[in-house]
C-alpha cells in the first residue's frame, strides 16, 4: 500500500501572534499591578513583532514546509499595536489632567 504524504501548510503569523499577545499582555499586567514598565517601554518593544515574524517565516521556509501568511494574525497584530498606543495616550492624559 502507498502511504500518502501529507504536505503540512503553516500559517505564518500564528505563533508570532500568540508570542506577542503573551508578551505585551504580560507587560501590561507587570505595569498596572507592580508598575514595572511605562507604557512608553512597551509601545517602544513594538519592533520585536516585526523580529519575531521574520524568525517565523525563516524557521517555516528552512523546514521546507508549505507556509501561507496568517492575515487574521497580521491583522490581530496591528489591533495590538493601535492599543498600546492609545494605552500610551490615555495614560499620558491622565496624567497631564491631574496636573490640572
Amino acid at each position: 500500500m502507498h502511504e500518502k504524504t501529507q504536505i503540512m501548510t503553516h500559517r505564518v503569523g500564528t505563533i508570532t501572534t500568540g508570542l506577542c499577545f503573551i508578551g505585551f499582555g504580560t507587560a501590561f499586567l507587570l505595569h498596572t499591578t507592580f508598575g514595572m514598565f511605562t507604557y512608553e517601554s512597551i509601545v517602544a518593544a513594538w519592533p520585536l513583532i516585526l523580529i519575531s515574524l521574520g524568525v517565523e517565516v525563516l524557521l517555516a521556509s528552512g523546514l521546507k514546509q508549505k507556509f501561507v501568511y496568517d492575515k487574521a494574525g497580521a491583522f490581530m497584530m496591528i489591533v495590538m499595536g493601535f492599543f498600546s498606543m492609545s494605552m500610551a495616550i490615555a495614560e499620558v492624559c491622565i496624567k497631564h489632567a491631574e496636573m490640572y
